[in-house]
């Protein structure tokens, strides 16, 4: 059942009750007023009957009685028949019997008896037209009570209708939503119709399609530097190989012929420049496999760290600290791992955050010597059950604060936001009370054991 069937449900069980309520009131009322008519009316016979039979014979006084016209009486001579209703109860036949015996007031009839104790003449007092008049008016109070609730009804059917109306609206607006078209159309159309509730509701669909759309540019623009990234980073790969792995292996390919070359030749015995020259080209040979297998090293390193695979991450981080404290040793490295009441520390965390925690410090190290230039550079790590933090800080000269440093970075510092992003994540980049840089993320994780509940 619709909203707008149900509260004229609502409205026509009110107005049932209404009625119901007001026809037991009446009927009550009524039934005393009758009551209170039919006593008056037979005091009233008793008297006029006694003043008639005192004059004379009681079939002149019955006459002249009935040629008074007094309501609700009757006058009978001797005793009352059996029924003493008679042919009084005649000509109110349009008073249904429930309604008469709803009122439940019964015709009372009085006797009159002479010096000798017959019964000279019985008083009847009838209320049949007390009742017919309580059941027109009763009839009439209905008849207008169902016009005034058909036309209650009707006007309700129409402010509900055009109170509901924006519930369309709202409806189209959402189905839009979740058809990826994040434009509900102009506020003005989710207004409400003057409802309140209805407005605010409108209202925060309207600002829920601006934000689903803004979070849509947002992805967009993220997917878009990303794609640039990875593309740079296939570009760099390719180079790479072609420049130096393609020499190296161009360089083995001719030594290794010259080798086979001077090996076939049918001679008694090499000279002593042939062999020089053997094992001269040997030892290059084995000098550009070992630079191959550098650069295959560094080249894999970039795609998989491999660190990862073979230490845990603790480890991992700490040979990550000491590869590059060998590499620039003017420069004061520091490592903190600390764990808060976690079973398997940073090493529990799953694969997927594993290496975005090694991604972020493995990419801030490689931001704050590109740019920052600093002296000393420190990596915090701290677990907790529900989150893991990683800070980065160096003492270069700065960056500039706030949540937006972000998406204003190189392509590095993009793809970072966005995987912490994806994990739900925050990350925020800026100078420590404008000095050095300090990146900060913080990402939810699973606590340790309820893996299995999850």
């Amino acid at each position: 059942m619709s909203l707008r069937m149900r509260m004229l449900a609502l409205i026509g069980l009110f107005l049932a009750l209404l009625a119901v309520a007001g026809a037991a009131v009446m009927i009550a009322n009524a039934r005393d007023a009758v009551r209170a008519e039919m006593a008056s009316a037979l005091d009233l016979g008793i008297a006029v009957g006694r003043a008639e039979a005192g004059r004379g014979a009681i079939p002149d006084a019955v006459v002249t009685l009935d040629r008074l016209g007094l309501r609700h009486l009757r006058f009978i001579a001797g005793e009352a028949p059996s029924d003493p209703l008679g042919e009084g109860g005649t000509g109110h036949g349009a008073v249904p019997g429930w309604f008469a015996a709803l009122v439940g007031v019964a015709p009372q009839a009085h006797a009159l008896t002479g010096s000798d104790g017959r019964v000279l003449l019985t008083v009847v007092a009838e209320p049949q037209d007390e009742v017919a008049e309580v059941w027109e008016d009763m009839r009439d109070l209905a008849l207008a009570m169902l016009v005034a609730g058909l036309l209650l009804l009707g006007a309700a059917w129409m402010a509900v209708g055009r109170a509901l109306a924006p519930l369309a609206r709202i409806e189209a607006a959402v189905r839009r939503l979740r058809e990826g078209v994040y434009e509900p159309g102009p506020r003005g159309g989710l207004a409400g119709g003057g409802v309140p509730e209805l407005a605010r509701l409108g209202t925060g669909i309207a600002a829920l399609a601006e934000e689903l759309a803004a979070a849509g540019r947002e992805n967009r623009r993220l997917g878009q530097r990303l794609i640039e990234a990875q593309d740079r980073e296939r570009r760099d790969i390719a180079r790479e190989i072609h420049d130096e792995l393609g020499a190296a292996l161009f360089a083995i390919k001719v030594d290794a012929g010259r080798i086979l070359r001077l090996s076939e030749e049918p001679k008694p015995e090499a000279t002593i420049s042939e062999r020089v020259e053997v094992a001269g080209r040997a030892r290059a040979v084995l000098s550009m496999a070992a630079d191959v297998h550098r650069l295959s090293r560094r080249i894999l390193v970039r795609l998989r760290p491999a660190l990862l695979d073979q230490l845990p991450l603790g480890e991992a981080l700490s040979g990550l600290i000491d590869e590059w404290a060998r590499r620039e040793p003017e420069v004061r490295w520091s490592l903190d791992v600390a764990e808060d009441g976690t079973p398997d520390g940073i090493d529990g965390l799953d694969e997927v955050l594993r290496l975005t925690v090694f991604r972020l410090a493995q990419e801030s190290l490689v931001n704050a010597l590109r740019h920052a230039r600093p002296t000393n550079v420190s990596v915090t790590v701290r677990r907790w059950t529900d989150r893991v933090e990683v800070v980065v800080a160096d003492d270069g000269p700065g960056f500039r604060e706030g949540p937006g440093a972000a998406e204003q970075g190189g392509l590095g510092i993009a793809g970072m936001a966005e995987r912490v992003r994806a994990l739900g994540g925050t990350l925020r980049i800026g100078s420590d009370g404008g000095q050095g840089t300090r990146v900060a993320a913080c990402l939810p994780c699973v606590p340790a054991g309820l893996e299995g509940v999850a």
